[in-house]
């Protein structure tokens, strides 16, 4: 997909977005062609051009080697849940098929009951779309960028059913199983890695997700971000924080 991958205004302010594309952020901000740049990196970079920085981790899947070595490195959890998922007829993987509406309606309702911020559906359909169905209904879906020759998870979200914890079980035996798809398309169509976007080893709160990253023998590295304001961005911030 050609980047950067959001271009949004407001008023007339411009944003942009750059995922795992150095050379490309460089040439952005050095324009300084965007109100709002904000560029994701695995390199420490440097700009001519005051810009703002913030180190986190990633975990990183490397792709560039037989998917049977892929495989083994995940976890024996994982091994053993994707296995299964193999015989449960009810199960169905799509990509890119399209399902936005129904897609959509799961983003909110998961991250609605989990407090945390939504986007527009057009800030998903910047991305891959891997989904899940139990028996033709939508249970697990990861949107994920595509930066050939990088592939970077946007979101993991899945389908929440009150008391069904039978269905929540599957709906996490799929949402392991997506991965290892999104495993096997980067792997068969010349991709070097798979970025599970940022990983919280410190935060309780966010154990149970980074295990989930973290079971699939990735790498864990740093990563960076970038924010990039334009003068007039920056002072209409200053104004905004001083209301």
């Amino acid at each position: 997909m050609k980047q950067p991958f959001i271009e949004r205004t407001y008023f007339f302010f411009t944003y942009a977005r750059v995922i795992l594309d150095d050379e490309l952020l460089r040439r952005l901000i050095h324009k300084q062609a965007y109100s709002y740049i904000v560029g994701l990196s695995h390199e420490n970079l440097s700009f001519d051009v005051p810009v703002s920085v913030r180190k986190k981790q990633t975990i990183n899947i490397y792709l560039n080697k037989p998917m049977e070595e892929i495989f083994r490195g995940y976890s024996d959890t994982a091994r053993n849940e994707i296995r299964r998922t193999e015989k449960m007829e009810g199960l169905q993987f799509t990509r890119d098929d399209g399902k936005w509406g129904d897609v959509y309606a799961m983003y909110l309702k998961h991250r609605n009951a989990r407090g945390l911020p939504v986007h527009t559906c057009s800030f998903l359909q910047q991305c891959m779309l891997f989904n899940a169905y139990w028996n033709g209904t939508l249970i697990s879906t990861i949107t994920c960028y595509d930066a050939h020759p990088y592939l970077r998870i946007q979101n993991i979200f899945s389908r929440l059913d009150g008391g069904d914890k039978e269905l929540r079980r599957i709906a996490g035996f799929a949402a392991r199983r997506l991965v290892h798809e999104i495993c096997t398309y980067g792997n068969g169509n010349g991709y070097q890695l798979l970025d599970m976007a940022s990983a919280n080893f410190t935060n309780p709160a966010r154990a149970g997700i980074t295990q989930f990253k973290n079971s699939f023998g990735g790498v864990v590295s740093d990563e960076y971000t970038y924010t990039y304001k334009s003068a007039l961005a920056r002072f209409a911030g200053r104004i905004r924080n001083m209301v």
